[in-house]
Order: C-alpha cells, then sequence, then structure tokens
C-alpha cells in the first residue's frame, strides 16, 4: 500500500506541471488569463483543464477551430 501511494504521488508530480503547461496554450488562445489557468491546473490538475478545453473562447464558433 505504501509502494502505491509513492508511485500515485510520484505520477501526480509528473503529470500536474504538464497538464498546466496544456492550459497555459489553451487559455492563451481562449483569450483568457493563461497564467491563473496554469497555476490553477498545477493545483487541480484535470479538474480545471477539462472545462478549459470545452469552454467557448474568444474566436470560436460553429465551424471555426
Amino acid at each position: 500500500m505504501k509502494d502505491l501511494l509513492k508511485k500515485t504521488v510520484k505520477f501526480l508530480a509528473l503529470v500536474h506541471p504538464i497538464e498546466a503547461a496544456v492550459a497555459y496554450r489553451v487559455a492563451q488562445k481562449k483569450g483568457k488569463d493563461p497564467k491563473l489557468y496554469a497555476a490553477l491546473t498545477l493545483v487541480f490538475g484535470v479538474f480545471v483543464l477539462v472545462p478549459l478545453i470545452r469552454s467557448q473562447g474568444a474566436g470560436e464558433g460553429c465551424g471555426q477551430e
């Protein structure tokens, strides 16, 4: 059990910065504050990233990417 906890902590320490970098780029493209979303994603991870990706930002609409 202790080994599983260590692996989980290591995995999260690796994945959260990657998610934060993705959130930074997506927030820039959607016209939102990239530093804020990167910081929130570092703490909360996918719970911030998924709604950001699903939200419609500036320049997005029907058939536009």
